[in-house]
């Protein structure tokens, strides 16, 4: 089976060489007279670099970004494609190939059901959720608070507010873990949904945070302690590169069960993503 499934992989990433690939249509996005010091968001002038994180000592060794309010942490983190896509129309073939194989070394050996149930949080362009789908799991899909136009793979969503029913997903993934608003309440709300031995797979850069990044942990074992609060259990940790990746099984006893009420996903629209 897992023969199979990495040759449908495998023959699937030969269509990134068509002219008119999804990734190559974003092209036509990209703004040949932008100038990012002239045309980029308010907002980044506050959040830019190494600037616009709290000042005060941080708590349990984590470090936030000084957000005046909720709303200005969701239009800092929509930036980050919007920049993208306006100054190079989305990412170059290299890039995408190499996050294809880092996504298929993830999820090859995944021993879940092909109907599971798999949600990508903070998926941008969806690679990850395209790999998924290429490997047979016809029902991942991927949620970020700016999609960026034409995504089949992912829809607008909040990963501090997830629209699923308490213990319905099989699977999360994320790789934005430090672009959580509030670290605590991102994990709680990832184990509300998933189900009692549900996985959630987490991949952490471990570079320095750069000027997106909303949360700065400090030390790895300030992550775990608070990730052993929703979850379970630690299956295991591997490194690959600059990535650390982080596998989790089941609800801990103290896991939250309702869904997150404390205002997250009520943007300035007052529509929740």
């Amino acid at each position: 089976m897992h023969v199979l499934r990495n040759t449908q992989f495998m023959f699937r990433t030969l269509r990134l060489f068509l002219p008119n690939n999804r990734y190559r249509r974003l092209k036509r996005f990209c703004d040949p007279n932008y100038d990012h010091g002239r045309d980029k968001h308010p907002v980044r002038n506050k959040h830019h670099g190494t600037e616009g994180w709290m000042k005060s000592t941080p708590k349990d060794g984590v470090t936030y970004r000084d957000y005046e309010n909720y709303d200005e942490y969701v239009t800092h983190q929509r930036q980050k494609i919007l920049e993208i896509i306006k100054a190079q129309g989305g990412f170059g073939l290299k890039v995408i190939l190499r996050q294809r194989y880092d996504f298929w070394k993830r999820f090859r050996d995944l021993d879940l059901p092909f109907d599971a149930r798999i949600l990508c949080l903070g998926a941008r362009f969806g690679t990850e959720v395209e790999v998924l789908r290429d490997l047979g799991y016809i029902n991942a899909q991927g949620t970020d608070l700016e999609p960026g136009p034409e995504n089949p793979y992912v829809v607008t969503g909040d990963f501090m507010a997830i629209d699923a029913e308490t213990s319905s997903v099989d699977m999360i993934y994320s790789n934005a873990v430090d672009h959580a608003f509030d670290l605590r309440k991102f994990l709680a709300e990832h184990a509300r949904v998933l189900k009692p031995q549900g996985l959630a797979i987490y991949d952490i850069s471990m570079i320095p945070p750069g000027p997106f990044e909303a949360v700065d942990w400090g030390e790895a074992r300030n992550l775990y302690i608070m990730m052993l609060e929703p979850f379970a259990d630690i299956e295991n940790v591997t490194i690959d590169g600059s990535w650390k990746t982080i596998r989790l099984r089941g609800k801990s006893a103290k896991s939250v069960t309702k869904p997150n009420a404390a205002g997250y996903g009520q943007h300035a629209s007052g529509t929740t993503a």
